[in-house]
């Protein structure tokens, strides 16, 4: 099942490069790049100007399609200095527009002629590549990237409710009495911003998704009707938190804040009904808790949304409350700080053949060859994108199937480490194994290895609950041979499904793999527990991404239903700090040249 998710870009500590007597005025333009960084580019959406500010948060929240657990997505942010010339006009009159008209002019100037003479029409401040997995299996769901010419842009995922209104908010606002925040006689110009808080683990964020235009010299200002989509400025919830903050504008770039006040969407409807006096109902506009001003819905309705047009100024009642999805989905857990912990465990039995004959799975290639085999592949394919997930990068790596000292193991560490570094640790520590005097053996069992990522599904979780965070293990079996003891395996699977554990099980070369299939089988009105197993054959398989979406296709359901059967929710990550995530270096220089292809 794929998500929509909503990206919202905001960026630090740009550099300037509209000279000394001047300010860069910031704009973004998001691509997708679908499953492989070097894909053709596709413009999905595109911000508003920020003007004379190198640090912006824009407004603009623009939808991703299409995103799967276990399939890369890339997406690639260009930022630019736009100029007002390109558009026909000047930076001081489209100052005083709101962020949605100043957008079309955006889109306008950027999409029309994307490049004259070869170049594009405003400056390159840098381009960032994002893989949405990554962000999404981040602490806050955030990523941070250097750009080429200096500062650093952040983007911010969210899951779009499915269960949310859907339409339009079409309304308009007016304050009166403002206190005046200028000086030497002259008067405030204001506008004002809405904010949501954002509805993911980091705390009391806010961000923009909308700038309303500049009403000049007026402490009395009635602002321009605006229409905006409920699932860019509350992802559907009309209950949820919003801020509006009224600044005094400043050409520099320095507005000085006026005042502001919370709400929500149906608060915004229900302020357009009168109150028992006949009079309308205001918010009081506070700084540093005084009131400073009241403001006033001058009209507000919902168009077009689940419960069908409402085009009135004036409904008689706001809609009725969206009720939350009592299911929560996979996203949601990711999002609410549980981590994915990955176990490998590898078949070592004689049903691999001699792995110093070429064509049989355990043959390593030449190094100047640069081939792998199939373990090698699957173990980048599968531990490439699970790794994203896991916050500390240690993965245990066990074997099974080897005799050691006439004594067959079905479950011994591979490596020197209990828990290996990345992906390349498992790769190590596979590879070392046949450096040690192993003997390949028989026969093919499975219930060793199952109860020991039982045991360290269980542990990794009571670590979690000390931090009152989720872990859900995944624990990929990577083998050539058939299981011995179909029957025995089911009763260990069954035991397992009772601990945050799935088991994806990957047959390696042409053996005969009935009983894995049997093991994939489950049927809910027959078998006890529930379904934690997933078996592909590799060989089905001619592509890294194809095998991986095989792979985890059944993970979400599964994890899903493993807490929400025993009634716990997705968690909190109140602690983040937007402040502390780590800014990845700066792209090639080269991916400036190819952003738009």
């Amino acid at each position: 099942m794929t998500s929509r998710l909503q990206l919202s870009l905001s960026a630090k500590g740009l550099k300037n490069l509209s000279g000394l007597m001047a300010k860069s005025d910031p704009f973004a333009v998001v691509t997708v790049r679908g499953d492989n960084p070097d894909n053709r580019p596709e413009v999905v959406g595109r911000t508003d100007v920020v003007f004379n500010n190198l640090d912006p948060q824009w407004a603009t929240i623009i939808f991703l399609e299409g995103y799967k657990f276990g399939v890369p997505f890339y997406i690639e942010v260009g930022v630019f200095d736009f100029d007002a010339r390109q558009a026909g006009t000047s930076e001081k009159l489209l100052q005083l527009n709101d962020a949605h008209s100043n957008l079309n002019v955006v889109m306008d100037a950027s999409s029309r002629n994307l490049l004259r003479n070869g170049q594009f029409p405003h400056a390159v401040m840098g381009t960032a590549l994002f893989e949405v997995g990554e962000i999404v299996g981040s602490r806050g769901n955030v990523g941070s990237k250097s750009l080429q010419t200096g500062g650093a842009v952040y983007a911010h995922i969210e899951r779009t409710r499915e269960d949310g209104l859907k339409g339009k908010l079409r309304f308009q606002l007016r304050a009166i009495r403002l206190k005046n925040v200028q000086s030497f006689s002259k008067t405030s110009s204001p506008f004002f911003e809405m904010l949501r808080k954002v509805d993911r683990p980091t705390g009391a964020t806010w961000i923009k998704v909308y700038q309303s235009n500049v009403i000049r010299h007026d402490l009395h200002p009635v602002w321009n009707e605006a229409q905006l989509d409920i699932e860019a400025i509350c992802n559907g919830d009309l209950d949820r938190s919003i801020k509006i903050i009224i600044w005094d504008h400043r050409r520099s770039g320095k507005h000085k804040h006026m005042g502001e006040f919370e709400t929500t969407i149906n608060g915004l409807l229900n302020a357009k009904e009168m109150d028992a006096n006949g009079e309308n109902v205001s918010f009081t506009v506070s700084k540093h808790e005084k009131g400073v001003g009241f403001c006033e819905v001058m009209k507000a309705a919902i168009l077009g949304g689940v419960n069908g047009s409402r085009a009135s100024t004036r409904p008689s009642s706001a809609p009725s409350n969206i009720q939350v999805a009592e299911r929560p989905e996979f996203i949601d857990y990711l999002t609410g700080g549980c981590q994915i912990s990955l176990a490998v465990a590898i078949d070592f039995t004689a049903s691999n053949g001699d792995p110093r004959q070429e064509g049989t799975p355990h043959y390593f290639h030449p190094p100047a060859s640069k081939e792998w085999n199939d373990y090698e592949k699957a173990i980048f394919a599968v531990g490439s994108i699970l790794a994203k997930y896991d916050s500390d990068q240690r993965f245990p790596v066990w074997g099974f199937g080897a005799k050691y000292n006439n004594v067959v193991r079905h479950c011994f560490q591979c490596g020197t480490e209990v828990e290996v570094e990345g992906v390349q640790g498992i790769m190590d520590a596979y590879r070392g194994v046949f450096r040690t005097p192993l003997t390949m053996s028989y026969p093919t069992k499975f219930t060793e290895v199952i109860s020991t990522a039982a045991s360290y599904a269980r542990h990794e979780q009571e670590v979690a609950n000390e931090e009152g965070k989720l872990s859900y293990t995944i624990l990929l079996i990577l083998t050539a041979g058939n299981v011995e003891d179909v029957k025995e395996t089911k009763q260990h699977l069954i035991a397992a499904s009772k601990d945050p554990l799935s088991v994806v099980i990957v047959g390696i070369g042409e053996a005969d793999f009935t009983g894995m299939e049997f093991l994939d089988a489950f049927d809910p009105q027959v078998d006890d527990g529930r379904d934690i197993t997933k078996f592909v054959r590799f060989n089905d398989y001619r592509s890294y991404n194809a095998l991986t979406e095989a792979v985890l296709d059944e993970i979400p359901d599964q994890l899903v239903d493993y807490y929400f059967e025993k009634d716990i929710l997705p968690g909190t990550d109140d602690d983040f700090n937007t402040d502390h995530v780590e800014v990845q270096p700066a792209d090639d220089d080269e991916r400036t040249f190819t952003f738009l292809g």
